[in-house]
């Protein structure tokens, strides 16, 4: 049975919320780039899940926030905060490649 691009999505987000440090989080979405990079996509729809999965970790940080012990929270902070800035990066990959191929 094939996986949604949501049903990955929520995938990653629950590998991240056990994920050990910043270093696995990035490790982890440079797999989902090469996922995604591999998979018949456009690079809208690639932007598409990037942006969502971004989404998710905005909510994510959010509702932790109040809910975990301050230990916890500060280990996952970490780890949500390099997961949100490797996605920044793949989507400014995104971009650039864009800005390429158009020219």
């Amino acid at each position: 049975m094939a996986v949604t691009l949501e049903g990955y999505r929520i995938q990653v987000i629950e590998q991240l919320k056990v994920a050990r440090g910043a270093a696995r989080a990035r490790d982890l979405l440079a797999e989902v780039n090469t996922v995604l990079a591999s998979a018949p996509l456009s690079r809208a729809v690639q932007g598409e899940f990037w942006a969502s999965l971004n989404n998710d970790l905005d909510i994510l940080t959010e509702e932790l926030k109040g809910v975990l012990r301050k230990e916890a929270a500060g280990a996952l902070e970490v780890v949500l905060t390099a997961a949100q800035g490797a996605v920044l990066e793949y989507q400014r990959r995104l971009q650039s490649d864009a800005g390429k191929s158009t020219d």
